[in-house]
């Protein structure tokens, strides 16, 4: 079995209540989250989620993730 795609979507979640707030007058209303799928040869497909909370809580999280997963590094491996 080989992995053979690896893809990161970007997807906007919208918080039910409205806004998140923080000290300081921090607020968020929607937050940054990235689903990952793997795929390979033999039909295998899995899912991921990574929500980091909000752009205040490290900020360059949501795209960080996103880069990793972008599959250059992982297209070919074969999962243990």
């Amino acid at each position: 079995m080989r992995i053979t795609r690896v893809f990161a979507h970007r997807v906007e979640l919208p918080l039910r209540e409205g806004t998140y707030n923080w000290s300081g007058g921090k607020s968020v209303a929607v937050f940054d989250s990235t689903v990952v799928g793997v795929e390979t040869d033999a039909g295998v497909v899995g899912h991921g989620e990574v929500c980091p909370l909000g752009p205040f809580y490290l900020p360059a999280y949501a795209d960080g993730v996103r880069a990793a997963s972008s599959g250059r590094s992982t297209a070919g491996w074969t999962p243990p």
